[in-house]
């Protein structure tokens, strides 16, 4: 079927599937000297083609005493049942085999090839019986780490070591030992299986001394449960005696306390540093009796949604609490009552001559507003405020609240000189002594003269101011004014 030539002398031959088994003789020229002398026995095997031959591999074959073996002393010998293969030589017997995945997974680990091995025994793990799958991943951990390549050999880790605490914990230690527990940190397990305590506390130590950041972050990652929280605490609290300010650590430890159910501690914490998680603390854990004593601190952190939360929550910490609380800070005391007010004009009643002050001095827009909307707030006391202060319009408004509407006309006059503004006042009170004391006031100032015209028809008769005019005055727009006037009469007739 086949017809090739060989190179040298064959002693035997045996099939193995397609291909053959050759045993060859093979002569070689010594370097030293010169003479054709014996070398040693090649076993190759071939794939045969019809005119030539493809060689699959070659192996040569120490035996003894091959230096003086002749081609004939040479015999292979195959065992068709085992696929086995017997080199014989007069002094001595060779057994070739075919090679299994056990001898391929030694190759690789012989070349260092770890990932390609475990693979390998990942692979036939069930035909495999010299090797195990978790040593060959232990020693593949053993040289990334002596190649410095710490994280990649703790990513293994997982893998390899799986649910296997002990193995864990042997590991751990190794990478302490390196100065390498950082890297493995991020692989430790967390849920089935769970170490002991003492490593999470270790590795935390570890981030303590030299990473805050890191630290931080661990505990947001880890469960609570996983190390002794008391021991942690303290470390924590030794390290911000160093550096009291440091943020991340008291972030941190605010963390840790709630951990521990110590919501007040945690709450201190973080007002201090303005967290925005401290409502959201307050409400979930429902601490209002915490923050009895924290309620400026809370204003000062964001006024909005402290009072917001003090208004909702009124049957926990009473508005008197507040106010007192508030006491040494008016201007806060202004927001929240401000706010209550705006809610309810009846529940901090109480309040409500001590607010007058407060909107006079923190929140003058909101004053009149308040004057007008509050039934419960001292006419007088706020009289006397608004004239200290010289406040005109609030001060009109309350003349004339408190009947004293000449007194009222004559400020707006007088104060503010809008002769729009005396007009509508007068108006609004529609009583004829009004009239008469704006006339009088406006009867020697001709731009007031001109507003009175222009408004004061349908109220007044025209003729009484006209009368009053003294001659040769000067009044802008007269001639308007007075067209105005008569078409009014006109109307009105």
């Amino acid at each position: 079927v086949f017809q090739f030539d060989t190179e040298f002398y064959i002693s035997g031959l045996a099939p193995i599937c397609d291909q053959l088994v050759i045993l060859s003789y093979v002569k070689e020229i010594s370097d030293k000297t010169e003479v054709e002398c014996c070398a040693r026995p090649r076993l190759d095997i071939v794939q045969p083609l019809p005119e030539s031959c493809e060689e699959i591999s070659s192996d040569a074959l120490t035996v003894r005493g091959f230096q003086e073996n002749e081609c004939r002393d040479y015999h292979l010998e195959y065992s068709e049942g085992e696929s086995l293969f017997y080199i014989i030589s007069p002094r001595d017997v060779v057994v070739a085999k075919e090679r299994d995945q056990d001898d391929h997974i030694d190759w690789l680990l012989e070349k260092k090839k770890y990932e390609e091995a475990l693979m390998a025994a990942e692979i036939s793990q069930k035909t495999i019986k010299k090797h195990k799958i978790l040593d060959i991943g232990l020693a593949y951990v053993n040289h990334l780490v002596e190649r410095g390549e710490y994280d990649l050999a703790a990513r293994k880790c997982q893998k390899i070591l799986g649910k296997n605490t002990e193995l864990w914990e042997f590991e751990v230690y190794k990478f302490k030992e390196i100065g390498q527990l950082k890297a493995i940190s991020r692989y430790l397990p967390r849920r089935d299986p769970v170490l002991k305590p003492l490593i999470y506390e270790m590795v935390l130590h570890e981030f303590l001394e030299s990473d805050y950041e890191g630290f931080a972050t661990l505990i947001k990652e880890w469960p609570g449960d996983l190390y002794n929280n008391t021991i942690i605490v303290q470390a924590v609290v030794d390290h911000l005696k160093k550096d009291p300010q440091n943020r991340t650590l008291l972030r941190t430890l605010a963390e840790l306390y709630t951990y521990d159910q110590r919501y007040g501690r945690a709450l201190e914490i973080y007002l201090t540093l303005r967290h925005k998680d401290v409502f959201q603390l307050i409400h979930k854990h429902n601490l209002f009796s915490s923050i009895r004593d924290k309620i400026v601190l809370l204003m000062d952190f964001d006024s909005e949604k402290a009072v917001d939360m003090l208004l909702d929550n009124e049957d926990k910490i009473s508005i008197d609490r507040v106010v007192e609380e508030l006491e040494n800070r008016p201007e806060l005391q202004h927001v929240y009552l401000h706010k209550l007010f705006k809610r309810d004009h009846h529940k901090g009643q109480r309040y409500h001559e001590k607010q007058i002050s407060l909107y006079a001095e923190y929140d003058r827009p909101n004053l009149l507003p308040f004057l007008r909307d509050s039934t419960h707030c001292p006419l007088e006391k706020a009289l006397e405020i608004c004239q200290q202060r010289n406040f005109v319009e609030e001060t009109v408004y309350l003349l004339s609240r408190m009947g004293n509407s000449r007194s009222a006309l004559k400020m707006i006059m007088e104060e503010l000189q809008d002769v729009d503004k005396a007009i509508e006042f007068a108006k609004e009170q529609d009583d004829g002594e009004l009239w008469e004391d704006l006339i009088l006031y406006s009867i020697d100032k001709p731009p007031f003269i001109t507003g009175l015209l222009n408004n004061i028809g349908t109220h007044v008769d025209p003729i009484l101011l006209i009368h009053r005019i003294k001659e040769g005055m000067e009044i802008p727009n007269l001639r308007d004014s007075l067209v105005k006037i008569l078409q009014d009469y006109n109307l009105q007739v």
